[in-house]
């Protein structure tokens, strides 16, 4: 493996040869870190954001699509919404939606974040979005998991039934939010369709033949290397890609790809505010004055767009 040209804030593909797999790598510094700082959302709900967004990244860069890629969950805990999106150009966004009250009575430290507890009853929701002249795709699958990894592998059990591991982390590092991901997926002769997933749910088959024996031991075995990389590893900025997947993978005869820059990107802008309140009525936005002015705030990245008087007549007039 070369060293990638991008050391930060990039998905990259690698390939186990020895064992019939695939992966991706995902690492998020100040790309994150920028996003997360917008908000200043509690810690439990940074690093849920957090670990969206590198989800979000990891599967976009799985399909080939010309648009926005869109991660979405919604629930019914004190975390009542999530939503990531990433362009085909690599620019990210996100922001979360939750309830104060309800989040006070869930404490999260370092360790892992309970998603039943954060979350509750609700879906996790894909979409590819390549504009109005394409049909959109969309994935819908519940939020069955303790994790947010766990709920991921619930989606390509359900949806994709590939045969797939995923590791999730997000948390600060010294001061800084960092994210990170990394998934195998499995890639036999049939593309994986059909396929259980996780080494547990793999089980021997006696009257299989020695080869696909062979091809289970082979995806158990990257499963394990792959699960024993650790939040700590997926977040070390001082941790060269090239370093992990070699400390992980070099018995499968790994094989990375240079890796895709990411970055943070938020396509709110004051003409689209203008389009979006010259559809309203008149009479109704006025209504939404604030000490004589309309205020409109991007979820995504907090930017205010401000109106008065003098503006929303010329904005009508137009």
């Amino acid at each position: 493996m070369s060293a990638p040209a991008i050391s930060d804030n990039f998905v990259r593909s690698f390939r186990l040869d020895a064992a019939g797999a695939r992966g991706r790598q995902v690492r998020l510094g100040d790309a994150l870190h920028t996003i997360l700082q917008q908000h200043d959302y509690p810690n439990a709900v940074s690093r849920l954001l957090g670990e969206l967004m590198a989800l979000c990244a990891l599967l976009a860069s799985t399909i080939k699509y010309d648009g926005v890629f869109t991660v979405q969950t919604r629930s019914a805990g004190p975390l009542k919404m999530m939503v990531v999106d990433v362009t085909s150009a690599g620019e990210m966004r996100g922001y979360a939606d939750f309830d104060e009250a309800e989040l006070s009575g869930v404490q999260a430290g370092d360790g892992e974040i309970s998603v039943p507890r954060m979350m509750g009853a609700g879906h996790l929701a894909f979409t590819v979005d390549q504009g109005p002249d394409s049909e959109r795709y969309q994935g819908i699958v519940a939020l069955e998991g303790a994790t947010l990894s766990e709920c991921a592998h619930n989606y390509f059990h359900q949806s994709e039934q590939i045969a797939s591991a995923i590791q999730l982390a997000a948390n600060r590092v010294n001061g800084d939010w960092r994210g990170g991901a990394l998934m195998v997926q499995r890639e036999p002769d049939d593309g994986g369709h059909g396929r259980p997933l996780g080494r547990d749910q793999l089980p021997d088959d006696p009257g299989m033949e020695l080869a696909d024996q062979e091809d289970h031991e082979d995806w158990r075995r990257a499963v394990i290397l792959m699960s024993s990389v650790t939040p700590g590893e997926l977040l070390d900025p001082g941790l060269a890609s090239d370093q992990l997947l070699f400390r992980l993978f070099h018995e499968e005869s790994v094989r990375a790809y240079q890796p895709r820059g990411l970055t943070f990107g938020c396509r709110c802008s004051r003409q689209r505010v203008e389009s979006t309140l010259k559809a309203l009525p008149q009479a109704e936005v006025r209504t939404l004055k604030i000490d004589g002015r309309v205020v409109v705030t991007c979820q995504f990245c907090n930017k205010s767009e401000s109106f008065g008087d003098i503006e929303l007549d010329a904005l009508y007039a137009a």
